[in-house]
């Protein structure tokens, strides 16, 4: 798939000067950072539809996914979501006023709450996996296999080191 994208004319706007830029890290940053924004607008209208937002929906299928009780600590769920307590917290309350999730005192820790997908939640979760999952799988259909296996190593191994860093 040979062609010139949007980052290679970007890029070529730098030839009008001499300069001693990394231009290859910068296109593999600027890929990244339009295809995050790709992503993003696909999530959106995927989504949209089920009346979820993004981040609605990342609590949701983090719930799905935690296990068959479908339930965790707002804790786990700051972690795995990588956003403030204040930001869960303002998430949690849309979501039990829409009634998809309920949270309760862990009777395990009584200092703890855990926070669970009621069956609405259950059902519009896995609604939303679906749907965001063939949207994704459709949009990676215009590389091969292993062009995504190659893809996805590589986004590993610059992850595992800027978690190193």
């Amino acid at each position: 798939m040979d062609g010139e994208d949007s980052i290679d004319r970007m890029l070529g706007q730098w030839s009008w000067r001499t300069h001693d830029l990394p231009l290859e890290q910068m296109a593999v940053s600027k890929r990244i950072t339009r295809m995050a924004r790709v992503l993003e607008d696909l999530a959106t209208a995927c989504l949209g539809p089920l009346g979820m937002d993004r981040g609605e929906f990342d609590v949701l299928a983090t719930l799905l996914r935690s296990g068959p009780a479908g339930e965790t600590t707002p804790t786990e769920l700051t972690r795995w979501l990588l956003i403030s307590g204040p930001g869960l917290t303002k998430r949690l309350g849309r979501l039990e006023e829409r009634r998809l999730i309920s949270r309760r005192l862990d009777p395990n820790d009584r200092r703890s709450l855990l926070v669970a997908l009621t069956g609405e939640g259950r059902e519009l979760a896995e609604q939303g996996v679906r749907a965001h999952a063939k949207a994704t799988a459709d949009l990676f259909e215009g590389i091969s296999s292993e062009q995504r296996d190659q893809l996805s190593s590589a986004l590993r191994g610059l992850i595992l080191a800027a978690e190193a860093s």
